[in-house]
């Protein structure tokens, strides 16, 4: 488990100058952010984004950006303006596409909180991302790449967009966009589809790989033109992109959409330059994740292994130690050494992503070819939303990052201290499953009796008494002589007793089935009337290898 990472974006630094309102606004308006109130203008300075959590708002960084999860009705958000104006917080972001009620504006101003519009079909993972994101920025964006503050990621956007002339956005290895350009360059369905879901639609990366563009794009320094589905698709517009790297590594790519005018015998070759100067905000961007992304691992590792529930894991992973909880994992399945360290990279990020977007305070790690999701659940302890989260995780990887994932949960836990139980059974529950299977998630509740006979099968290995007696002779003389005693017995019990049904899965006459079940009993000594030696001999046939 050593090798575990997490994969949250932390927040800033409270040494570091907070943006001011303004900034958020101009890289996030109009297709993320919008303004309905601004008591105090937007030059008032604001701090982190913060998932809205009703027990927490006395204890909100400084000068937050409290989304407003869970809020419905005017009602319940004049009740959060007034509460968020007596804890130090700076806006709130409500989804909210229409008009604000005069109740909830009245309640903005006297509280002092900026109210914050975003389109409902945006979720707040993804917002949540792209205000991190967007909160890195140093001021205006300037007129040359070169210039940009190093990390302010939207501020290059612009800076790219400016120089190639196109609207342009920057995305990470996975397609995810970590910033776009906000210049008012002509934009086409699939940009703005990206914007909103901060991630390249399935359907758009579907037809990107068909075609051959990612191939291309991953195997070259180049710039490569994509003008395919102009053709086909009277709504996209050509574009040009370029892979940004860093010693070899993938760090991402940089799209450029063509306007109203064709680019200029400059475009490319600004795209090529603007690549180099991208790696290094890129390991920038990345890099200021690195202390916080290692002791969430560390506290996570902890918590999967056993340990860790009385130091500071808690703390580090926003959780209440007492809170119900439930591990989720999730099994990339064969692959090569390399490959499976960028899929789980993918994988981990995803999941990182679909937590925040189902409200779960969701801790992430990786261990080799599997990835592992804390989940608290409410007081109830229903875990519903863990396994439709788990759904629409394997179905969003299957579909849009090509990888043949499946999820298994353990069991819901009352507190902190036995999620290494959790984790055990969710790893169990994976391995359970047949070869072959069309299951992509399941429970422990779901596979609990396979998993049960799993490890009864494991102790029997450890001890040989337990699978010595009759059921061992029969399979020692059907490899010695070739009969098949061991599938008949087998075929008896599968068939519950039914002579018909189990000769007919060994494919004899009833007769013989019959002939064949008394010389068990006669030459063997196996007594089928006995319910406990039925139930023993049972066993011991599940304990058997498979060869046998």
């Amino acid at each position: 488990m050593a090798a575990m990472t997490t994969t949250e974006a932390p927040p800033t630094t409270d040494e570091a100058r907070r943006p001011p309102l303004s900034a958020l606004v101009d890289r996030l308006r109009p297709a993320v952010l919008d303004v309905a109130v601004a008591p105090h203008g937007l030059e008032v300075e604001v701090g982190d984004p913060v998932i809205f959590d009703p027990l927490l708002t006395e204890g909100l960084p400084p000068a937050a950006i409290v989304l407003a999860v869970g809020i419905e009705g005017e009602r319940e958000l004049v009740a959060l303006l007034h509460r968020l104006g007596e804890s130090g917080a700076a806006a709130a972001v409500v989804k909210h596409d229409g008009v604000v009620d005069e109740a909830v504006r009245r309640a903005a101003e006297e509280s002092g909180i900026a109210l914050l519009r975003t389109p409902p079909e945006l979720s707040w993972g993804q917002l949540y991302s792209l205000l991190l994101t967007a909160s890195r920025a140093s001021g205006p964006s300037p007129t040359a790449a070169a210039e940009t503050p190093l990390g302010d990621l939207f501020a290059l956007a612009d800076a790219v967009a400016a120089a190639v002339g196109g609207a342009t956005t920057i995305e990470d290895a996975a397609s995810r966009v970590l910033a776009y350009s906000n210049l008012g360059h002509r934009i086409d369905p699939a940009r703005q589809e990206t914007i909103l879901g901060r991630q390249v639609p399935s359907t758009w990366i579907q037809r990107l790989h068909d075609s051959g563009v990612f191939r291309r794009l991953w195997q070259t320094d180049e710039v490569v033109r994509i003008a395919d589905f102009a053709a086909e698709d009277a709504g996209y517009l050509p574009r040009i992109a370029v892979a940004v790297r860093a010693g070899g590594e993938l760090l991402g790519s940089i799209w450029v959409i063509e306007g109203d005018q064709p680019f200029g015998p400059g475009a490319e070759r600004a795209l090529r330059d603007a690549a180099g100067l991208a790696a290094l905000h890129l390991l920038r961007h990345r890099t200021a994740t690195d202390v916080n992304r290692q002791r969430r691992a560390d506290a996570l590792v902890g918590l999967l292994t056993g340990g860790g529930t009385n130091g500071a894991a808690p703390g580090l992973l926003g959780l209440d130690p007492g809170q119900p909880a439930v591990v989720a994992a999730f099994d990339l399945g064969d692959s090569d050494e390399a490959t499976l360290v960028v899929a789980a990279q993918r994988l981990a990020d995803l999941v990182a992503v679909y937590c925040e977007s189902f409200r779960r305070r969701a801790a992430c790690a990786i261990d080799r070819s599997r990835v592992y999701a804390l989940v608290p659940l409410d007081a109830e302890g229903d875990d519903a939303a863990a396994v439709a989260l788990a759904g629409s995780v394997v179905d969003r990887a299957r579909h849009a990052l090509r990888l043949p994932v499946r999820a298994g949960l353990g069991s819901v836990v009352s507190g902190l201290e036995l999620v290494a139980a959790s984790r055990r059974e969710a790893d169990e529950v994976l391995d359970a499953i047949e070869p072959g299977s069309d299951t992509r998630v399941t429970s422990i509740g779901a596979m609990r009796s396979q998993v049960i006979l799993r490890r009864l099968a494991a102790v029997a290995r450890t001890d040989p008494f337990l699978t010595a007696g009759r059921v061992s002779a029969l399979a020692e003389q059907d490899a010695a002589k070739g009969t098949a005693w061991v599938a008949t017995l087998k075929a008896y019990f599968d068939a519950f007793g039914d002579m018909a049904a189990a000769a007919a899965q060994v494919n004899v006459h009833p007769n013989t089935f019959r002939y064949r079940l008394r010389r068990i009993t006669e030459v063997f000594g196996l007594d089928l009337t006995d319910p406990d030696e039925r139930l023993v001999a049972e066993l011991q046939l599940r304990f058997l290898p498979p060869s046998s």
